[in-house]
């Protein structure tokens, strides 16, 4: 008996090995498909620069850059993806123009005149608001309420003081015991300003003062905070990925955005979810596995059946390595193309590698069916690359399936340091790559070159809100589910759910309940098909003058909700492309 079971194991082992090294019986050829052709080249970042920005009418929030080394560019990204509107300068004089004023990174005298210093506390006592991160000198303690700062590296949350905020709106994290490099933040020594939040170490983190109108700090620099979540690199500040609710960044933008209401004569505010809903919830499904294939029919069909439409990431998994079978080929075409029928296909790469993070960028000629990224085990892939994997994946889908590719997914949501510009350059539009409490938002938002906040790339990052992985099963936690999409979308918010069709039963159980609980309360569809409402948002200048709404909109503007806070009233601007002029009827 013991010979025959070592016997097996050999054989086992032969045949693994056999596997892993046989070029002969691990790709699979689709027959007179090759390509892509035409090479992907990635050009260099074109660093932003504050006067990019300098545009827009005076009920803007005005941001004064005070020093254009600083991490302005993360502003940018969350006042957009929030829709707070705004205009950056480094002008002083223009900034006083508008009511609300963020000096940013910090108000000092080694950053601005005197002339400036002293134009922004008579701005203030004079009825206007002024925000900053740090005032570090320049005479304007009294003004502030403030008697010091004290900076610091040991800090990791601020709890906000306001009573009437929901419990899990309450809590900022930003700092982790666990990260390589810890976010500096100031403790703020209060005299006469009144705390609005505090550190976990006791001191205050944001106070303000009224003085006329109102003088404003907040302890953490918020622009670099953003870059650094939304590039990715906050992964360990959440007690959760996935699957619970960290509004960290979005309660500093809220906070923001009250004071900007408060302060400004005639506020406006951009929605951020289409006319008519409370908030958005993409459908997502993710392809990686044989048993999938069969199932995702079944999956599209229920949404098919309530007029919808979903994401399915399918992997072109044409080589057999260590991780499956093949099943991108042509036996599976069927089902594939039947789960297509009404919905989005977009790409989850050609290897499915947990290493892909770390792989080469490549030469931007990889092809089908040369390009045979080889997966040898849990953590090591061979011959792999991040433009051959979003290169051939897309070129596989698009010829094999007839499908129009714009949305990615990496596997094991891997985010290499170069996703963002490879994603350009090979023709994505949309990625939904990170998890949502890792960046500390629950909005989408545009990608950096590099994921390092100096340029962006055409392309949004929609993160993950709900995933089906983790214990307990997901048919068995959907009150939990629930609980943090009402949390997420209360606020507008996007929810995004990833489901593995590996099986039916409870996941098909789940997603139909889901789908019947919020219909009619909250926006359903396709990652792309959000992805093009909100891209056109994002790029689209908006400015209120009292009289009407001007806007400047490269791509067309559907369904997009112009909120005017203090009157309670609201535009909806649809078709709109180019520019135009809307009148708004007073209330």
């Amino acid at each position: 008996m013991k010979r025959y079971v070592i016997a097996l194991a050999v054989i086992a082992a032969i045949g693994a090995w056999l596997v892993l090294h046989d070029s002969s019986t691990r790709i699979y050829e689709f027959s007179g498909v090759e390509g892509p052709t035409a090479p992907t080249l990635i050009s260099g970042a074109e660093p932003a620069r504050v006067r990019d920005y300098e545009r827009g009418g005076t009920n803007r929030l005005a941001v004064l850059v005070t020093d254009p080394a600083s991490n302005w560019l993360g502003l940018v990204r969350g006042f957009k993806a929030h829709g707070i509107p705004f205009t950056m300068t480094r002008d002083p004089a223009r900034a006083m123009g508008h009511e609300v004023v963020l000096a940013y990174p910090s108000i000092s005298g080694r950053l601005l005149p005197a002339e400036a210093l002293g134009g922004l506390a008579d701005h203030v006592r004079r009825g206007g608001t002024v925000l900053t991160f740090d005032l570090a000198g320049g005479g304007l303690e009294a003004l502030f309420g403030v008697a010091s700062r004290h900076p610091g590296r040991g800090r990791s949350e601020i709890r906000w003081l306001d009573a009437s905020l929901a419990p899990g709106d309450r809590l900022t994290r930003f700092n982790s015991p666990r990260a390589e490099a810890q976010v500096g933040s100031y403790g703020i020594v209060p005299t006469t300003a009144v705390r609005m939040a505090n550190f976990d170490d006791g001191t205050a983190a944001a106070v303000c003062r009224r003085a006329g109108g109102r003088a404003c700090i907040l302890g953490l620099d918020l622009g670099s905070l953003t870059n650094r979540a939304m590039n990715g690199r906050s992964e360990q500040v959440s007690a959760q990925a996935v699957n619970s609710y960290d509004p960290s960044l979005d309660l500093m933008y809220r906070w923001i955005r009250d004071l900007y209401v408060e302060g400004e004569d005639t506020p406006y505010l951009i929605g951020t979810a289409p006319a008519g809903w409370q908030g958005s919830l993409i459908l997502t499904h993710d392809i990686d596995f044989t048993r999938s294939v069969a199932n995702a029919p079944h999956f599209a069909q229920a949404v098919r059946s309530r007029n919808r439409s979903a994401t399915f990431f399918i992997q072109t998994r044409v080589i057999r390595d260590w991780n499956d079978d093949v099943f991108f080929n042509e036996e599976n075409l069927e089902p594939m193309r039947e789960t297509a029928q009404g919905m989005e296909i977009g790409s989850h790469s050609v290897s499915h590698s947990r290493s892909f993070a770390s792989f080469p960028l490549g030469s931007g000629s990889e092809s089908y069916p040369d390009y045979r990224p080889f997966v040898e085990s849990f953590t090591e892939t061979r011959d792999g690359t991040v433009l051959g994997e979003l290169r051939v994946s897309r070129f596989l889908l698009e010829e094999v399936l007839g499908v129009e590719v714009a949305s990615f997914r990496s596997g094991y949501l891997a985010n290499h340091p170069a996703l963002p510009e490879a994603l350009a350059a090979t023709g994505y539009r949309y990625s939904s790559t990170l998890a949502a409490n890792t960046v500390l938002t629950h909005l989408p938002y545009q990608l950096a070159h590099a994921r390092s906040g100096n340029a962006l790339v055409p392309v949004w990052e929609f993160p993950v809100t709900i995933e089906d992985e983790k214990p307990p099963r997901l048919g068995d936690r959907f009150d939990a589910a629930v609980d943090v999409i009402d949390d997420v979308t209360g606020h507008g918010g996007v929810a995004t759910v990833l489901i593995h069709p590996d099986i039916t039963g409870h996941k098909l159980e789940f997603e139909e309940r889901l789908m019947d609980h919020y219909a009619g309360r909250l926006w359903m569809g396709s990652l792309r098909q959000f992805g093009r409402w909100w891209s056109a948002r994002s790029l689209a200048e908006v400015d209120f003058d009292g009289d009407a709404v001007a806007v400047t909109a490269p791509e067309t503007l559907t369904d997009l909700v112009i909120l005017f806070p203090k009157t309670g009233g609201s535009l909806v601007l649809d078709g709109v492309r180019g520019s135009q002029r809307v009148p708004v009827a007073r209330p």
